[in-house]
């Protein structure tokens, strides 16, 4: 003989009561872990962000690596000082004596493949920090425009438009030091 199975409001089998609990324990489980699985999913923001120039995404933003700027770092910093610029140069002698003052026009460029250099007037700068302007005037043998062997070496700064320049210019006989403040 056939047993008959009793079916709930659904039209399912009715179960009895200890296995209903440990049914609904174990479903109740399952949903928990779903929602908490699905509000844990976040849109991870540096998917679209794409930095140049070993740059980094950090939620969204790039940071860029030195000597690189700019939302995605493809800018180089340097090529903000690109420019001439006009200002007062001045040479004074090895006693600190101002032998010689006059405006001076310094066009800065890009020093090549070296992506903190620049030259300015011909004489080699390299960026020391990135992100502060400052640089360092390696010491470099030149001629000046009368064809006279010369050793500069110095310092200065970018601050805005301003370039400022120290320079100590050792000649065979003498040393003089150079300064130049000016603007693009």
């Amino acid at each position: 003989m056939k047993q008959s199975t009793t079916l709930d409001s659904l039209g399912l089998p009715q179960i009895n009561n200890l296995n209903h609990i440990s049914l609904m324990k174990t479903i109740k489980t399952l949903l928990l872990s779903c929602i908490l699985a699905l509000a844990s999913c976040t849109t991870d923001p540096c998917v679209d962000v794409t930095c140049y120039n070993d740059g980094v995404c950090d939620d969204g933003t790039c940071l860029c690596a030195d000597w690189y700027e700019g939302a995605d770092c493809s800018t180089e910093e340097r090529a903000k000082y690109y420019g001439d610029y006009i200002g007062t140069a001045t040479y004074f002698n090895k006693d600190g004596d101002a032998i010689d003052s006059f405006t001076d026009t310094i066009p800065v460029v890009a020093n090549g493949s070296v992506i903190s250099g620049l030259v300015a007037d011909g004489i080699p700068l390299l960026l020391t920090v990135s992100g502060t302007g400052g640089f360092a005037i390696p010491s470099t043998e030149t001629t000046d425009p009368s064809g006279t062997l010369l050793t500069v070496s110095g310092d200065g700064s970018f601050d805005s438009n301003l370039l400022t320049i120290n320079t100590t210019m050792g000649f065979a006989q003498d040393t003089l030091t150079y300064t130049f403040s000016g603007s693009k």
